[in-house]
């Protein structure tokens, strides 16, 4: 008879909303499984330890999409006091490098996890462009209003923050996006995938057409789609990529397969001077007889109980040189 199952963890309550968080189980790296807890009213993302930066590619756009269904909601405004769903304890504001700049997060003081805004998660993927002014103006002029990628709110064109959630107007770059749910270009070329990454100034990056100074949402000579300020429509925009995405994951073309060895194989001097000097280091410390340098190394926790040993020992000579 097999055992019975483990019972499944109960819902973390959202520090913020004190609503229960939903739990999404979303594909890692290397057929691992991230767990993440999304609160939908507040707009916030909680991960115990680093789950973000394991995600592939598919989970990445699967995300998203829960995010941009969040806006159905309203947006619960960020209190004073939030509290660490794990332990109810304070949070701290905590400032992070990654390669596209600094980002910051919430971060429970006991290191349970940390929350972020889908603002500061997008930002901290390289995936949102401080908003110019002639961005506004065109944002105003085609729709009418000007949306905050975060919550989805309004903001006023002099806005420096949402008034609804304090993010800082920004708009998500569709090309990146592309080339973050797939870095290896696993996949074949696809219209919003083949646009560059990094954009050049004043050039469209679909077509390459010449752009007028600070337009930069959408060319005119092609019609592209550059950057958006909804969460919706970029996921609608490369949601074609997720079958062949998820096809990638599962099964890697053969051209992939090579490009991966390929860099193993380009790694593999590094790989070697480092076992070298771990291997010299490990036959250094094993020639060396124990002397005062070796107490040293030895963990401060451990010193007072080998000291008292010491003593003990010194005590118990004495005692049977005595009786003898």
């Amino acid at each position: 008879m097999s055992a019975a199952a483990a019972p499944a963890e109960p819902p973390l309550v959202c520090g913020n909303c004190r609503q229960p968080l939903q739990r999404l189980a979303l594909a890692g790296h290397y057929g691992h499984h991230v767990d993440l807890d999304l609160c939908r009213s507040c707009d916030l993302v909680w991960f115990d330890g680093s789950e973000t930066a394991q995600l592939s590619g598919p989970a990445l756009l699967e995300l998203i999409g829960h995010m941009a269904s969040a806006r159905a909601l309203p947006h619960e405004m960020l209190r004073a006091d939030p509290r660490c769903p794990r332990c109810a304890g304070r949070l701290k504001i905590a400032h992070n490098q990654s390669r596209w700049g600094r980002s910051s997060q919430l971060q429970c003081v006991r290191r349970h996890g940390a929350y972020q805004s889908f603002a500061q998660f997008l930002e901290e993927k390289g995936l949102l462009r401080p908003m110019s002014l002639i961005d506004r103006a065109k944002l105003l002029r085609d729709r009418g209003r000007i949306d905050c990628i975060n919550c989805g709110g309004e903001i006023a064109k002099a806005d420096e923050r949402c008034r609804w959630c304090r993010s800082i107007p920004s708009l998500l770059d569709v090309a990146r996006l592309a080339r973050a749910l797939d870095p290896l270009d696993t996949i074949e070329p696809h219209a919003v995938h083949r646009t560059a990454a990094r954009q050049g100034a004043l050039q469209c990056a679909a077509c390459g057409a010449a752009l007028p100074e600070g337009e930069t949402i959408s060319c005119s000579q092609c019609g592209a789609t550059l950057a958006i300020t909804s969460l919706a429509e970029a996921h609608a925009h490369v949601d074609a990529l997720a079958p062949a995405l998820r096809a990638a994951a599962a099964r890697p073309s053969p051209d992939v397969v090579k490009r991966r060895l390929e860099a193993l194989d380009a790694d593999l001097p590094r790989r070697r001077e480092w076992a070298a000097a771990m291997q010299a280091e490990a036959d250094a410390r094993r020639g060396r007889s124990v002397d005062e340098t070796d107490w040293e190394e030895v963990s401060p926790r451990w010193k007072p109980v080998l000291a008292i040993l010491a003593i003990a020992f010194v005590l118990w000579i004495g005692w049977n040189a005595g009786r003898h």
